[in-house]
């Protein structure tokens, strides 16, 4: 930003005081150079902020991937008394979690800051029972596709798992409105429930504790995970390919 800073001043110089130093023709040709320059620069920054955006977002969905593993070791023990390995990956790691928040984070953002955000102001205008109204509408709008989201990632992972390796990764056969075991109405409504009131309380949090990172740091930082996760997925699909199932730690 300090590069295209200073070319907006040096342009705004010329400008003013170019018949003093230079020929019209000269200086409209270096205006026009400059400002090729500016735009230039700023499409640089414009990359090195996405880049450094991509970082977080990285950082987050390791946290997130975490998170979710301990959360389904936790439940299997507490529920089945069966401590296992969940997830595909050998990193303590059940990506879907990470997947299903960033994709919400992605296309809808927060329920009151993302792309909802409009009507909630809009909501604001409006008297205080249509208000609450307006305001039960949007979150129930929100739990809807908050749902939605990881149930069809949970469907699309564990039929592909099924039906390409036959593996089964989860199974909600237990559960009376269940749709071939990969999915299941109790669950869907849990993931709606959950990701409605992290992405509305916790996310923002963990938004403010990641930027606490440096940027150089969070890139370095998110790289070795990348490495980390593809070097996972390759061994694990790579023994899946070879042993015909599935690697497990305990």
């Amino acid at each position: 930003m300090a590069g295209a800073f200073a070319a907006r001043r040096f342009t705004h110089f010329l400008y003013r005081y170019h018949a003093v130093f230079l020929p019209q023709s000269k200086c409209g040709d270096i205006i026009a150079a400059i400002k090729y320059i500016m735009k230039v620069a700023r499409s640089m920054e414009d990359v090195k902020e996405r880049k450094l955006k991509f970082s977080y977002l990285v950082i987050l969905f390791v946290f997130i991937s975490f998170l979710g593993w301990c959360g389904e070791t936790l439940y299997f023990l507490l529920r089945w008394d069966d401590f296992t390995d969940r997830g595909f990956l050998t990193l303590p790691l059940c990506t879907i979690y990470g997947c299903s928040i960033m994709a919400i984070y992605l296309i809808i953002g927060t329920p009151n800051r993302g792309r909802l955000k409009p009507l909630f102001v809009r909501a604001k205008k409006l008297s205080p029972v249509l208000r609450a109204a307006a305001y039960v509408g949007l979150y129930i709008l929100y739990f809807v596709v908050a749902a939605l989201i990881p149930t069809i990632a949970e469907f699309v992972t564990g039929l592909f798992f099924d039906k390409v390796f036959g593996i089964t990764l989860w199974d909600y056969g237990y559960s009376d409105y269940n749709l071939f075991g990969y999915v299941c109405l109790e669950m869907s409504v849990l993931w709606g429930a959950l990701i409605t009131l992290a992405m509305g309380v916790v996310w923002p949090l963990l938004e403010k504790l990641v930027l606490l990172i440096p940027p150089k740091a969070a890139k370095k930082v998110a790289s070795a995970f990348l490495i980390l996760i593809a070097a996972d997925f390759v061994f694990n699909f790579s023994y899946l390919l070879i042993k015909k199932y599935r690697f497990v730690l305990f």
